[in-house]
């Protein structure tokens, strides 16, 4: 009789455990960005031209530098990169693997020089991708030099659709295209999706029935660490992310439930 009662209390003590571990049922269902609430002056695209012609750009998760003469850069790992400058407003970009083209970028500015369209199309054995970003000047005065925000990259976020399950994590933006499904082990799980960057992996961790810690990589590299917390009435989800080299410099969405 002792040991039923005590396999009822250990079976009893284990359930509540899982339970407390288990995610909440309020992460699940669409969620609507409030600007309001939120803080992104992380999202700013620095692009910097020293005196002897280099070019530096950083997004806050990725940086690299380049010259625009026409001639090819070894880059790493059988791989190159050549720019050539048409104009004053427009350059283009292009990278090759083993003499294989595998990224093409090209930028152009307005006439009036406060806008900069960047399209990028990457070639992939299904066929080639392109996706186009406009961003507007936040400093700067003429050429590609200063610093630039994505117009178009609050819309693609506007909308988040999570669902949760005991062991996996689904995470979308309709309006974006890419998703993850991902599971709770840590394990990276590959960014999927029309439009998803190659190489991009995510990875989710929960530490919580209400917080979730997540690690955004490109081809192994930590790009953005980050955290997303559930309210504890469900009604508002707080996701902030930051380059692991500047935890410092946050970016923060606040979702509300729809």
């Amino acid at each position: 009789m002792k040991r039923l009662r005590f396999s009822w209390v250990v079976l009893c003590a284990l359930a509540a455990t899982l339970a407390c571990r288990a995610p909440s049922p309020d992460w699940n269902g669409t969620w609507k960005l409030n600007l309001s609430k939120s803080s992104y002056q992380n999202l700013a695209v620095t692009i910097s031209i020293s005196a002897d012609g280099e070019y530096g750009y950083d997004d806050g998760r990725s940086s690299f530098t380049f010259r625009c003469d026409g001639k090819d850069q070894p880059i790493g790992k059988n791989r190159t990169q050549v720019c050539v400058e048409g104009s004053a407003t427009t350059l283009d970009l292009t990278r090759e693997e083993n003499g294989a083209k595998t990224n093409a970028y090209h930028w152009e500015l307005s006439a009036d020089g406060r806008v900069l369209t960047a399209t990028a199309t990457a070639f992939r054995p299904s066929g080639p991708v392109t996706s186009q970003v406009v961003a507007s000047r936040i400093s700067g005065s003429n050429g590609f030099a200063g610093q630039w925000r994505d117009t178009g990259y609050l819309q693609r976020h506007a909308d988040l659709t999570l669902r949760l399950h005991s062991q996996t994590f689904h995470l979308s933006y309709p309006s974006a295209g890419p998703y993850v499904d991902a599971p709770f082990d840590g394990a990276d799980a590959a960014v999927q999706g029309p439009h998803a960057p190659e190489g991009m992996t995510y990875t989710a961790r929960l530490l919580g029935r209400r917080e979730i810690s997540t690690l955004t990589k490109r081809n192994g590299k930590a790009l953005t660490q980050g955290s997303l917390e559930l309210s504890r009435d469900g009604s508002t989800i707080t996701n902030s992310w930051w380059n692991p080299d500047r935890p410092i410099d946050k970016g923060v969405f606040v979702y509300e439930k729809q």
